[in-house]
């Protein structure tokens, strides 16, 4: 497979910075499918910030996004689940620009993990989908910071270390399982680390 649809949204403000990703939001939507080419997307991109999410299968491949990634006006997101794209090509993509990663399988080992970090890539961990343990998400997270999206049931402790460690917590609470003492509990360590999604 060498790709997949995306999402293109024009972004009409951007002048104050956010603790998330533009497209951190946008690129987890199922209904993000497009008809636009990446001949498109580059066009905008000269006049207008633009998210780009690859999370559907398209005809866009490696060489496409390389060419997006040099352009800083394109916000990408990028899903390992619905790519099939190696390590080595994640580290490729690094080099040529800045994106997210949604770890969202656990085709990427914690090394492979870990290596990304490394490389500058801005990992967004999904605690139902990713496969890795406590453990794994510590030792990430002693590589560099990376963003823990909360999208299962999951243990007040364990958030508080994660946020202790330097993880950016996002917390869904319709599928955490955490009571609201819980919620306070964890923000009150570090607010600035915690996102809080109703």
């Amino acid at each position: 497979m060498k790709g997949f649809a995306f999402v293109l949204v024009i972004l009409v403000s951007s002048s104050v910075p956010a603790a998330l990703p533009p497209q951190f939001s946008e690129c987890l939507q199922q209904n993000s499918g497009s008809n636009m080419t990446a001949t498109d997307v580059t066009e905008i991109a000269k006049v207008s910030r633009i998210t780009y999410c690859q999370n559907q299968v398209s005809l866009i491949g490696k060489a496409e996004l390389l060419s997006m990634l040099s352009n800083p006006n394109v916000n990408m997101g990028l899903s390992v689940s619905k790519t099939s794209y190696t390590s080595q090509d994640f580290i490729d993509m690094a080099a040529a620009g800045t994106y997210v990663l949604y770890v969202d399988s656990s085709r990427l080992s914690r090394d492979n993990l870990v290596a990304l970090l490394n490389a500058n890539v801005q990992l967004v961990v999904m605690s139902g989908s990713s496969g890795l343990s406590r453990a794994d998400l510590l030792i990430l997270a002693a590589a560099k910071p990376f963003i823990y999206n909360v999208n299962s049931v999951i243990l007040k402790a364990d958030l508080q270390d994660y946020v202790r460690a330097g993880v950016q917590v996002v917390i869904r609470t319709a599928q955490a399982g955490l009571s609201r003492q819980d919620i306070l509990d964890v923000a009150q360590l570090n607010s600035e680390r915690v996102s809080i999604f109703p």
